[in-house]
């Protein structure tokens, strides 16, 4: 757990908090009333969280007696130094990866600083004078609101990147196996006795399923990725990324074996997005279009127009003359590992859905009148039509 301090986006937040310098010239100017109670301020944090179970081992196991006190009584009294600079966001950065370390349930976090912010302004309403009360408040408040915004985000980050670690270590591990058990298989398969119906069939079952499970590792760690990368806005030529998506599918699929239609609009469509995110979720819309096909009727068309409903958004329509089955539960197409494929990860399409909700668009998948499947992908108009 090693992830980078994001002083720019932090700063951002300061900034859109308007913590100002006159803000922080008032949280300097009554620096010494708040800091002057710190170790009340650590007393009554200790006695609140002592009362809770889930809250209270933290205290009775400690590197040594009173360090949680003290950690409290420099965090408490840092808030009013007047001066967010680098070394404050550390502070602020370090506290939420600290959390994450110990395995903190983040509900207490958000209460700690909700009597953080009651126990400011029972000083201010005993010891500021009334006509300088309101100032103080919304310095106090800004204040707070930041460090919990920093917090977080740490948090957040910092447990991705646990989660992460993990994934891909699994990935790792089990990638390894399936690799050698790949290999045993091929080396098998050219032996005598694998020229038995029976043997042949049981080795090609094998291989199937390592290959899927291969698959699915893979698609396990990108839809993790999906969930917590931050996306890169930009302005996105829609049918130059599905050309490109297109030309990718040529070296998985043999496109001279079907009828693959094209219809996109006449003007150049613009979507507003992640290139990466797009690129993802229409490559997984496409593999599931050229999978389902009927074999003996292969036909895939993709079509582009902007939304009739609503022009803010353009509508990606992709058929395949495939069969769909529905579950009782038509949102399960979307679940994680649910598939309708012998050979499917059940991934495909989860990970296209979480991609478009990613940058505020949505996929669906429902039954053709004439027969055949039509995935409708809506996103955000990038050129502010």
């Amino acid at each position: 757990m090693n992830s980078k301090v994001p002083y720019t986006r932090l700063m951002f937040f300061k900034e859109k908090l308007e913590l100002d310098q006159s803000s922080e010239n008032i949280l300097l100017e009554y620096g010494s009333l708040f800091a002057a109670r710190k170790k009340e301020f650590s007393a009554y944090f200790e006695d609140f969280f002592s009362k809770i179970e889930q809250t209270k081992h933290y205290l009775e196991v400690q590197d040594y007696p009173g360090r949680l006190q003290k950690i409290w009584e420099k965090w408490f009294a840092g808030l009013f130094s007047g001066r967010v600079d680098q070394s404050f966001l550390d502070m602020m950065w370090k506290s939420g990866t600290t959390h994450v370390k110990i395995n903190l349930d983040h509900r207490y976090v958000n209460l700690s600083y909700c009597l953080a912010r009651s126990f400011c302004l029972k000083i201010i309403r005993e010891q500021v004078p009334a006509g300088q009360q309101n100032d103080i408040n919304e310095a106090v408040e800004k204040i707070l609101d930041l460090c919990l915004l920093i917090e977080t985000d740490a948090f957040i980050t910092n447990t991705y990147q646990c989660d992460q670690e993990v994934i891909n270590g699994i990935a790792h591990q089990i990638r390894n196996p399936l690799t050698v058990i790949g290999g045993n298989i091929m080396r098998l398969k050219r032996t005598p006795d694998s020229k038995d119906n029976m043997v042949e069939g049981t080795y090609e079952t094998i291989l199937t399923e390592s290959r899927r499970m291969e698959r699915m590792v893979a698609e396990v760690c990108t839809y993790n990725e999906v969930f917590h990368k931050y996306p890169e806005w930009q302005v996105i030529p829609l049918h130059e990324q599905l050309n490109k998506v297109i030309e990718d599918c040529k070296s998985s699929y043999d496109l001279d074996k079907l009828d693959l239609q094209i219809g996109f609009a006449p003007l150049e469509l613009m979507v507003l997005g992640d290139p990466w995110e797009t690129g993802l979720l229409f490559r997984h819309i496409l593999d599931n279009a050229f999978e389902a096909v009927d074999p003996e009727n292969p036909v895939i068309t993709v079509q582009t127009s902007l939304d009739p409903g609503n022009q803010k958004f353009v509508l990606v329509e992709v058929f395949n003359t495939g069969q769909l089955s529905l579950p009782d539960d038509p949102k399960q197409l979307f679940t994680p590992f649910y598939s309708t494929k012998s050979a499917g990860t059940g991934m495909g399409l989860s990970i296209a859905r979480a991609a478009a909700q990613k940058i505020k668009g949505n996929v669906s998948l429902y039954k053709a009148l004439g027969g055949g499947v039509i995935c409708m992908v809506t996103l955000p108009r990038g050129d502010g039509g």
